[in-house]
């Protein structure tokens, strides 16, 4: 729709067309431009209790993971999380609820008026739009999930009561870099003088423990503050104040249900055994091992970067249960193709390729040239075109992973769907 059109009158769809123009660069870090905004209409003046999670992978199912549990205790949540898959409504659940599209044309109209003449991007807009949002409610915890980074997210204009860092892994090189170290300080930015910080991966970069240290945060850091001990049915989180038996194992990663649990204990929670055993044998996400068929099965994973690729690699072996593994991967070009596919190469046994949409996408030219030592790599222009090739090559002794990029598992999910 057209920048003229009053804003009162623009559908969801017509102001997600005009965030998309509004802004010189669709990734522009920084928080001058949104703090300026979030100042003048004191969005940030919450009662909540505020949760923010930064990490290369695993910050979106640990906000899941928190926000069951706290809902099952009876709190209100909200969660602010990124990408969305299908809806852009995705990105913010309130009482586990989606808002319906007039909320977040209301929201987007609050933020248009408050802008002014100060240039927001895409995921600036939406940020400040889902804290407006909250602020609606009276709400008793805000979970915020970063988007890229940390220190320069606009997540973290929002004071945390926790910060939490699940893993620092190498992605989204373009901005952060390519060095860990470096990429770990950015990710310790969301934390604070003297706040509380958990930090779910016990063999992270020693740069977060260091900025840890460095503000003197209460820290709750895996494998130095609590362990978590796996045995055969079952496994145990442990800390010195607190310890959790007989946990079902989850599908989603282990260590980010202990990163939840940890941050529930800094958060002065101690939960009754049962509702947490429940919650973590309930948990999922969407786009996360989603199994988008039984028949055949065909499950859907983000993963997109080398340590995600490798945790699927690892799921798989359990999935496939002696089934041959068909996959279809499609990347954005500015991911490590190489290493992203190389966990799944001993274990896949025939690849279908396909191209990405967009500017950062790749034709499937780069992702093909990745698996010259694959044998039955077949390479198709469309996401579409691939799925529908593999599932027609399906039977009952297999099983397709459909993975690489949000952007492929939401096609697949929209194929599926249409399908079913």
């Amino acid at each position: 729709m057209p920048e003229s059109t009053p804003a009162q009158s623009r559908s969801l769809t017509d102001w997600l067309c005009y965030l998309e123009t509004q802004h010189h660069s669709a990734i522009d870090l920084g928080l001058e431009r949104v703090a300026k905004v979030a100042s003048s209409g004191q969005l940030c003046h919450s009662k909540a209790t505020v949760i923010t999670v930064a990490g290369t992978n695993g910050k979106g199912s640990t906000c899941a993971l928190l926000e069951q549990i706290l809902l099952a205790q009876g709190y209100k949540v909200g969660v602010y999380s990124s990408p969305h898959i299908l809806d852009y409504r995705e990105r913010v659940r309130i009482n586990g609820q989606l808002p319906e599209e007039r909320e977040f044309c209301r929201s987007f109209t609050a933020i248009e008026a408050l802008r002014e003449d100060t240039s927001l991007s895409y995921f600036e807009f939406g940020t400040l739009a889902a804290i407006w949002l909250f602020a609606e409610y009276s709400l008793d915890y805000v979970i915020l999930e970063v988007g890229l980074g940390g220190r320069l997210d606009a997540t973290n204009i929002v004071e945390p009561d926790v910060s939490v860092v699940t893993t620092v892994a190498i992605d989204h090189i373009d901005w952060l870099g390519d060095d860990l170290a470096h990429i770990g300080r950015e990710k310790a930015g969301i934390f604070r003088q003297n706040g509380k910080v958990v930090i779910g991966d016990a063999n992270i970069v020693s740069s977060v423990l260091e900025c840890a240290q460095q503000l003197r945060c209460q820290q709750l850091a895996a494998g130095i503050d609590y362990n978590v001990e796996c045995l055969a049915n079952s496994w145990s989180y442990t800390s010195q104040a607190l310890s959790y038996h007989n946990l079902p194992y989850p599908l989603l990663p282990l260590s980010n249900a202990a990163t939840a649990i940890a941050t529930l204990e800094q958060l002065g929670l101690d939960l009754d055994i049962a509702s947490l055993q429940r919650a973590i044998s309930q948990w999922q996400l969407a786009g996360r091992l989603q199994t988008l068929s039984q028949q055949p099965l065909v499950i859907a994973d983000v993963a997109h970067n080398p340590q995600s690729a490798d945790y699927l690699a690892k799921q798989l072996t359990l999935l496939a249960k002696g089934r041959k593994i068909v996959a279809l991967c499609a990347m954005l070009n500015d991911k490590d193709m190489q290493q992203t596919v190389r966990p799944l190469l001993s274990l896949v046994d025939h690849w279908y390729v396909s191209g990405l949409s967009g500017p950062r996408g790749d034709d499937g030219s780069a992702l093909a040239a990745c698996l010259t030592s694959a044998a039955n790599v077949v390479r198709f222009e469309t996401v579409d075109m691939a799925y529908n090739a593999a599932l027609s090559d399906l039977d009952e002794q297999s099983m397709l992973i459909v993975f690489g990029s949000f952007f492929t598992v939401a096609e697949a999910i929209k194929l599926s769907s249409a399908q079913a």
